[in-house]
């Protein structure tokens, strides 16, 4: 009873997985508590919480499916989405860099 390509390439894809989540779970698991780390260096920030990369990922998602089953339904919606999502996260970084530069962005120490 022999492995087919297919369930050998699951196989190898799983094997590498579990390989990567276990190098990654050794390596945190020897960082120090957060306390003991430094605070980020003034004007450091993390980017406003939005739903663009979720609708970025959603585009995505319906162009590949409109790519692998040849169906111009879900692939042309899913450019679309794509479109609308880079477009919309262009705006959202110069809206940022513009409030950056005038000074009305928050600093570190209200993080």
């Amino acid at each position: 009873m022999g492995l087919t390509d297919t369930q050998l390439g699951y196989l190898i894809i799983g094997i590498g997985i579990l390989f990567v989540l276990g190098l990654v779970f050794a390596i945190s698991s020897r960082v120090p508590a957060a306390a003991s780390r430094p605070g980020p260096p003034v004007g450091v920030h993390l980017p406003s919480p939005s739903l663009l990369p979720v609708i970025l990922s959603v585009g995505a998602g319906l162009l590949g499916a409109g790519l692998a089953f040849r169906n111009w339904f879900l692939g042309v919606p899913g450019l679309l989405v794509i479109a609308y999502g880079a477009v919309g996260w262009v705006r959202a970084a110069g809206r940022e860099w513009r409030e950056t530069d005038k000074g009305r962005h928050d600093d570190a120490r209200r993080h």
